[in-house]
């Protein structure tokens, strides 16, 4: 299934296509990236998203090097709102889109699905630690 998402001042708006995976990352810049414990994340094809306002050139971007895995990220952003839209690790054909910013999200992953990945699980607060994710997820304390 398809969704629809904006970033939250509406500059940007666009569809993705059915996701690939769900990957949650507790690595550092990953929480600095989207101001939480945690990036939520839907795996699609890096060049999946079909812009329906602005395109992926108009987003703001950085290239993130001082990943925990090593591996150089691209982070794209709004650049008037902040919405983190997606992150592309350099050279990968997948891309991790940031769920936050769909309207709506539930409806999108499925009532009952999980993550299929929780990465940098050693850098996510206690509470996190202790969540029981169930049979089939991937867990790790680095990618």
């Amino acid at each position: 299934m398809s969704a629809q998402g904006r970033c939250n001042c509406g500059k940007f708006a666009f569809e993705v296509p059915p996701l690939q995976g769900i990957a949650i990352c507790h690595c550092k810049p990953c929480t600095r990236a989207g101001g939480s414990i945690g990036s939520f994340n839907a795996v699609i094809p890096a060049d999946g998203i079909t812009f329906t306002k602005g395109s992926l050139k108009e987003l703001g971007n950085y290239q993130d090097t001082e990943t925990s895995s090593g591996n150089p990220m691209a982070r794209h952003f709004c650049g008037s709102c902040g919405s983190a839209i997606i992150s592309i690790p350099k050279g990968s054909p997948i891309g991790f889109f940031k769920v936050s910013s769909l309207d709506d999200a539930q409806a999108y992953i499925g009532k009952d699905r999980k993550p299929d990945q929780v990465i940098f699980q050693n850098s996510a607060p206690d509470f996190v630690k202790k969540l029981d994710w169930g049979e089939g997820v991937k867990t790790a304390s680095e990618a």
